[in-house]
């Protein structure tokens, strides 16, 4: 039973009796802006949004929809870029983009609680006055949730095997209303932000109950639970830093060079762009990104060497040393700057712990105005194979190559890396839009039955990657069953 089943002005009343009343919207305009997102997810209208405030407001719409049989999508980033907080269903679309606390900072455990409402920038600017920073992935958006983002598994830009996993408990709403709470937060029943003091605890062991949530609800697009708090690492600021640039001609010769420096866990944030991707970084105006991709290297790899508070002259010196040690065996030559770019170090330097804010429209979609995205895990030794696929395709469809975003990020040292490729477009031009489509959908379904690990499972993946899997996808439908008996919460995602 959907809420198209029921009397809109029965619903609203409903709903007004539970949240405040202004915070409850059903006129056209307002519906159409959570209808739709940058992502190619097919548009689709809420039958209402509530805008909450508080975990108590979540419970009652929550325990409310899941007795009337209303399917609810959870929101808490005022940008989406892969169609999860779309109601494939229609429904009610919860809000908590007003849920802002930033409710406990422990330096000494290097974690900070928050509510689902607080992006990046609200939670770096906190933690600077800390001298701690928060795990961000590369440039996110400034209106991004950090709660969204980790829960959407986006790569962290520091490769350190013990934040791979950054959350550490989590409370949150069910299907059914009911509060649930993860790990070292499961055991009292108080407000999260008095835990450590009431029963000295320091929030920082993850496990349980029963089954890792932690590794459960990170990827499954809302469909088991509203996460309405999060505690999770950060890490402190680098008393010192140096970022060092190399180039490199073709992908391939960068890849020995890499995994040394990975190996030798040399500096924190490692990553490679293309000269696609990093012009769209650089460029003054998005009039310059041409000019730039034609004189910057085809690939650069970018690595941000730091020390912490502990002996960082010494902890410099012997960094630089290894890496002096690997330019020499490889023949690389190192960089402090990047040909017609003016302070590149400096310019990269302040966006590797901040979210985009260069004004306009978001880095990714700068060339053309949009783009798909394809992101995938794999074995760094592999990316120029996939890379060559994605090509042939972009050449079946006369898309110029050139134009490709490639991304690569080590996760555990380089045990993996997440490779992103970008397909931009003019989303004003339909042809191109079309060509887009094809071209996402083709690739994707190619980069699969070649072997690339798709993790992070939107829209039509979801069908790619279930049928391959076995009974996985059984098991988790049978988690959905048990935690949403009335499949209320965000229905249709994942196959679900």
């Amino acid at each position: 039973m959907g809420a198209g089943e029921f009397s809109r002005e029965s619903l609203l009343k409903d709903l007004s009796s539970m949240v405040a009343s202004e915070r409850v919207f059903s006129d056209t305009e307002t519906l159409k802006k959570y209808a739709q997102d940058t992502s190619r997810a097919p548009s689709r209208m809420p039958d209402v949004v509530v805008k909450v405030t508080s975990t108590a407001e979540i419970q009652k719409v929550v325990k409310y929809a899941n007795e009337k049989s209303i399917p609810v999508t959870p929101r808490s980033s005022a940008v989406g870029f892969y169609g999860a907080g779309i109601p494939q269903e229609g429904g009610i679309i919860v809000d908590m983009m007003l849920m802002k606390r930033i409710m406990r900072v422990d330096t000494r455990n290097k974690w900070v609680l928050i509510e689902p409402g607080v992006t990046y920038g609200e939670l770096q600017k906190e933690l600077a006055t800390h001298g701690m920073r928060a795990l961000n992935p590369l440039l996110p958006h400034q209106d991004k949730s950090v709660i969204t983002s980790t829960l959407e598994r986006e790569p962290k830009l520091t490769p350190k095997h013990h934040l791979d996993e950054t959350i550490l408990t989590m409370e949150m709403v069910l299907p059914t209303g009911e509060l649930f709470r993860t790990g070292a937060m499961a055991v009292p029943a108080s407000a999260p932000e008095k835990v450590p003091d009431e029963v000295h605890s320091d929030l920082c062991n993850s496990m349980g109950p029963g089954i890792d949530w932690y590794r459960l609800i990170p990827g499954s697009l809302g469909t088991y639970g509203i996460v309405t708090a999060m505690n999770m690492k950060i890490a402190y600021l680098p008393v010192k830093q140096k970022l060092v640039f190399f180039g490199f001609k073709q992908l391939d010769d960068a890849i020995n060079s890499f995994y040394k420096i990975e190996r030798k866990q040399i500096g924190d944030e490692c990553f490679l762009l293309n000269n696609s991707y990093l012009a769209a970084v650089l460029a003054s105006s998005p009039e310059d990104i041409a000019r730039l991709c034609a004189v910057l290297p085809p690939y650069v790899l970018i690595l941000n060497v730091t020390a912490g508070e502990w002996f960082p002259e010494e902890k410099m010196d012997y960094q630089m040393e290894a890496l002096d040690e690997i330019s020499r065996t490889y023949l690389l030559q190192p960089m402090e700057s990047l040909p017609g770019v003016q302070e590149a170090e400096k310019t990269i330097t302040e966006h590797l712990y901040q979210s985009w804010n260069n004004g306009g429209s978001y880095w990714k979609f700068r060339a053309l105005g949009a783009s798909q995205e394809i992101f995938f895990l794999t074995p760094l030794s592999r990316s120029p194979e996939f890379l060559a696929i994605v090509k042939d395709v972009a050449r079946k469809y006369d898309y110029p190559v050139n134009q490709i975003g490639v991304y690569l990020q080590p996760k555990q040292w380089g045990k993996a890396f997440q490779m992103e490729v970008s397909l931009p477009y003019n989303p004003e031009d339909i042809l191109a839009q079309q060509t887009a489509d094809k071209m996402y959908d083709e690739a994707s379904r190619a980069l699969i039955n070649k072997g690339a690990f798709f993790y992070r499972i939107y829209g039509a993946w979801a069908d790619m990657v279930y049928s391959r899997t076995g009974n996985l996808h059984a098991t988790l439908k049978k988690i959905k069953k048990i935690l949403d008996p009335n499949q209320i919460l965000n229905p249709g995602k994942l196959g679900f």
